[in-house]
């Protein structure tokens, strides 16, 4: 996702939820696109202040993002639906691969009984 004016609606107008380290925020998108799904993973700076831990812990989370949405896309194609989210990373302190991607997991089935 690139479009700052539709990161800052996704944010101000969006729904989102948190679980014990993660927090998602999603909105419905309008576009007329092929994608059905447009993501944004952030790790904010005032909790882990290396950029080398935050590399680590971005690549943690899109590793288990993209091995984990291909449920969410299916969902969202039986529904016709096109939706933009951020996960954010709110613990501060490096989890684990194996925490990271069971709380990746954790959002995105509450994200697909949600929508």
């Amino acid at each position: 996702m690139c479009s700052e004016t539709v990161i800052k609606e996704m944010f101000y107008s969006g729904k989102s939820f948190t679980t014990s380290c993660i927090r998602l925020v999603w909105k419905q998108d309008d576009n007329e696109g092929k994608v059905t799904l447009k993501s944004i993973i952030v790790v904010p700076k005032k909790k882990i202040r290396l950029a080398a831990q935050r590399n680590i812990i971005r690549r943690r989370m899109s590793e288990a993002y993209r091995l984990h949405k291909i449920e969410l896309e299916n969902v969202l194609k039986d529904k016709k639906l096109k939706l933009s989210i951020a996960i954010i990373y709110q613990n501060g302190k490096i989890l684990s691969y194996a925490s990271v991607e069971d709380e990746i997991k954790l959002i995105l089935e509450r994200l697909s009984k949600e929508i």
